[in-house]
């Protein structure tokens, strides 16, 4: 397959962000019992951030020099756009999810018991979670658009 340079950016960070980030959830799942951070957690998340940053950089370093970068059409303003409201819609969804988690675990005491513990722990990676998804569905549906053709 033959890939634009758009494209080959897209996903590689893709890759990237799916890799780093799905190792930092990984973790997080282990350690869901938790009622807070603690330093591993918080070294682990620092990690995370620098690592995706440094290979993104160096990917995109190695990328440019590999390929001519192609300056931004209106097609890709207009596909980066319908990425965009896909990923932020998913991201409502999540934090109204998040939302909704920390108010019933909140009525849980007065209304009826429930099995919803969230504590700031979860709390935390849920909303992480739900940025670092709504950004992989940037991507894939920016990957999408360009192989359809739009």
């Amino acid at each position: 397959m033959d890939f634009s340079y758009q494209e080959k950016s897209i996903l590689g960070s893709l890759v990237a962000v799916s890799v780093v980030y799905g190792f930092y959830f990984a973790g997080v799942v282990r350690d869901m019992g938790r009622p807070e951070f603690d330093g591993g957690n918080v070294e682990r998340l620092a990690f995370t951030v620098v690592a995706i940053m440094a290979i993104e950089v160096v990917y995109h370093v190695i990328l440019a020099l590999e390929s001519k970068a192609e300056a931004k059409d209106e097609r890709d303003l207009l596909i980066e756009c319908k990425a965009y409201k896909n990923a932020y819609f998913l991201l409502a969804a999540g934090a109204f999810l998040v939302i909704g988690s920390v108010i019933m675990a909140n009525l849980r005491y007065t209304v009826a018991p429930t099995r919803i513990i969230v504590t700031p722990f979860l709390t935390v990676n849920l909303v992480l979670f739900f940025m670092v998804l709504a950004e992989v569905v940037k991507f894939v549906t920016q990957l999408f658009y360009y192989r359809k053709g739009f």
